[in-house]
């Protein structure tokens, strides 16, 4: 069972209670309790925290698991508790808010992990918050509320003529699309195809195969876009690259940065000359350079056909 008590000094709870109460101010600092808009990655931060926090305390095959987890929460909104409530509920069959004075606790708030794809953000009050303008297209982050640890979950609906993402590819990201309404258009590499609901387009991670959904057939398009990487934070370093804009964007921790297409070169010569010493440029030429250990690479000489 979790008890979940709102954070005062009158409250009294046995041993050490999970501090969400803590977390939210941490984690959404000047939140007021809600779940703020556009900040998904920190709302994902505050449920991977409350995740493992549960996890030292629950589980369904755990043998002992009679003594109630307790959980202090901040003074939150609809959206905020219920988001708590949903986290919750992956862990215990039986979640009950306790109010500050005596008494017997309310109902049971189990929440099931279910949303309906086809009618979002429907009555759920954290889902809304997760839901917001995205260039022009509306988007709904599901994942937070169904407990994804690896997945980035969402829906969106693009609107005729427009687009929701570049023209794009992973090295790290497995992205699966389904199409839920409408129909339009999908580039896969250098190919565009006609999609219609029920379609389910896979972008497997490996060939850095781009893709990228128009709805240019005159109609609107809704996609369910199930996002997949290889670590529970989703931290792991990624290479996304935009053909059409000619980058090559490095995201993850320590980079941040961008090469564009233009300075990409092959291996082969780097390979080749891997043991002597010099400084490469951005155009793929290079210069001699003393590297220590090295011996430095000389410049080959320009073979000239004999005049007759």
């Amino acid at each position: 069972m979790i008890r979940l008590l709102k954070a005062s000094k009158g409250v009294k709870v046995e041993g050490q209670p999970i501090r969400v109460d803590l977390a939210w101010d941490l984690f959404l600092p000047d939140s007021g309790g809600d779940l703020p808009e556009r900040k998904f990655k920190d709302i994902e931060i505050l449920k991977n925290w409350l995740w493992r926090q549960l996890g030292e305390k629950l589980g369904y095959l755990k043998k002992d698991n009679s003594a109630p987890a307790d959980v202090l929460l901040p003074k939150l909104t609809e959206a905020g508790l219920d988001f708590v409530i949903r986290t919750c509920s992956f862990w215990s069959d039986e979640i009950f808010l306790f109010p500050e004075s005596k008494g017997a606790a309310k109902k049971n708030l189990w929440t099931p992990p279910v949303i309906n794809v086809f009618d979002v953000p429907g009555k759920s009050a954290s889902l809304s918050k997760l839901t917001s303008l995205h260039h022009r297209e509306l988007h709904s982050l599901i994942s937070p509320i169904l407990g994804s640890s690896k997945s980035n979950i969402r829906t969106y609906l693009i609107s005729p003529g427009e687009t929701f993402a570049r023209y794009h590819s992973h090295t790290s990201r497995e992205e699966f699309y389904l199409v839920l309404e409408g129909k339009g258009s999908v580039r896969i590499g250098h190919h565009k195809v006609e999609v219609n609901k029920g379609d389910l387009i896979s972008k497997p991670t490996g060939p850095d195969l781009a893709t990228q959904f128009l709805a240019d057939l005159g109609k609107d398009l809704r996609i369910l876009d199930v996002e997949v990487w290889p670590d529970l934070d989703k931290r792991s370093k990624d290479l996304v690259h935009y053909p059409d804009h000619g980058e090559l964007d490095l995201f993850g921790d320590g980079w941040g940065i961008m090469i564009p297409d233009e300075a990409i070169h092959d291996l082969e010569d780097s390979m080749k000359n891997y043991e002597v010493g010099y400084f490469r440029h951005a155009d793929g030429s290079w210069e001699p350079r003393e590297v220590p250990g090295f011996p430095t690479r000389r410049k080959e000489r320009i073979s000239r056909k004999k005049q007759k």
